[in-house]
């Protein structure tokens, strides 16, 4: 494999990876532009961009978009989150140029029709409406608005129904004529195509852009320690712990994954085998990273009945405090290296997984981390460096806890 870099003349940055054995191209193009850079009047314009980019160019109507990724076999996708944007398509190796004339067309000439733009508003108003019927993903934006304090880094991504419903076409040009033209705009291919040849497919369409200076967020506050609360209908009370952990371009992020593994991260963690196979007090109990550019977030994330949730807070509680005061063996440490190695590996497989490795680690890193090379750091990972950070990770005073759902009566839930 081998991996390209060229910076165009107005900093758009292309980045490739040469896959010999792939038959497919698997292309994106991505922005430093998330629900993050965003203010509360505009909280969710950056996700609705990502729909109207798809609804039509000056050459293409919504339909002929489809029709000519199709056509060849290909698809079209895209995604927002909260630092960034990105929109990708994939077809075969041959199709290249065809890709590339795609995109390039969607990102410099998509035309934001008046009659698409309401229509599009339905759309991600009943996407909305899915994530509020959805307990675990409606706690995750519940803890993420709680936990933040109102900063932007704790808006939800798809926004509100009251901020989509006022947007104009106005207002949307201007955000994506200000915004998803700025430094940092990352072009990434993964194919068996040579770097010359995937430079070749964007120069002329994005080598004469011109970029303003990239935004960068404001440092989030400190977060909000308490107890957020939520009742609701539901069948479970689901709950979710969160702590501060390490940013996406941290020293300690491989040492945060090893960490995590044990604490919650497989079904052979601590809190797995301690309150589902043990205990039986929970179908779906895990831990995750949210890193960020400047920060980061450990969460647990549990769903039970209402009379189990103290025993499941009590217990998480515990488990927290072993791994914290480094009560693991070193097998544990050398299980986890190799899942984390393991996973790395199988990703790779996937074309769509490089795509967005590359990116991620140009727009996180400033560089390109080779896969022998993350390898090599999750291998260094010691135990002495997992138990040093679970100790100041995992203080229990560092925790706040959100919970969505039937409220069990008596004392408010704590932890």
């Amino acid at each position: 494999m081998t991996i390209g870099k060229t910076v165009l003349e107005s900093g758009v940055t292309i980045l490739s990876e040469q896959v010999p054995h792939l038959d497919s191209a698997t292309v994106g193009i991505w922005v430093s532009v998330g629900s993050r850079t965003e203010s509360p009047p505009d909280n969710g314009i950056g996700h609705f961009i990502e729909h109207m980019l798809f609804k039509g160019t000056g050459r293409r109507k919504a339909v002929d978009i489809s029709r000519e990724i199709e056509s060849v076999g290909g698809s079209m996708n895209a995604c927002t989150d909260r630092e960034y944007t990105f929109f990708f398509a994939k077809a075969l190796s041959r199709d290249y140029p065809l890709v590339a004339d795609i995109l390039c067309d969607i990102f410099l000439d998509s035309r934001f029709d008046c009659d698409e733009l309401e229509r599009e508003k339905g759309v991600v108003l009943q996407e909305i409406l899915m994530v509020e019927d959805s307990p675990e993903d409606y706690l995750h934006d519940f803890f993420h608005e709680s936990y933040w304090g109102g900063h932007s880094l704790g808006f939800p991504v798809q926004g509100t129904s009251g901020t989509v419903s006022a947007f104009t076409r106005e207002r949307v040009v201007a955000y994506f004529r200000d915004r998803f033209r700025r430094a940092g705009t990352i072009v990434s291919v993964v194919g068996n195509l040579p770097h010359e040849q995937v430079v070749e497919g964007f120069t002329k369409a994005m080598g004469p852009l011109t970029l303003g200076e990239r935004i960068l967020p404001d440092a989030p506050p400190a977060p909000e320690r308490g107890v957020f609360l939520k009742e609701r209908p539901l069948e479970q009370l689901h709950i979710l712990l969160g702590s501060p952990a390490v940013s996406r371009a941290s020293e300690l992020r491989y040492v945060a994954c090893v960490l995590n593994v044990i604490l919650g991260g497989s079904m052979s963690s601590r809190l797995f085998q301690e309150i589902r196979e043990k205990r039986g007090l929970a179908y779906s109990i895990y831990s995750s990273l949210s890193g960020y550019a400047d920060s980061g977030i450990l969460k647990v994330s549990a769903g039970t009945s209402r009379d189990k949730a103290r025993e499941v807070l009590a217990v998480t509680g515990d488990v927290i405090d072993a791994v914290r005061e480094g009560r693991f063996d070193d097998g544990e440490v050398s299980l986890a290296r190799e899942l984390i190695k393991g996973n790395m590996l199988l990703s790779l497989e996937s074309a769509e997984y490089r795509m967005s490795r590359i990116a991620m680690n140009e727009m996180f890193l400033g560089r390109l981390e080779e896969p022998g090379e993350a390898i090599r750091r999750v291998d260094e990972v010691t135990p002495e460096q997992v138990r040093s950070l679970a100790y100041t990770m995992l203080r229990r005073e560092r925790f706040s806890l959100a919970a969505v759902g039937d409220l069990p009566p008596g004392p408010a839930l704590s932890f």
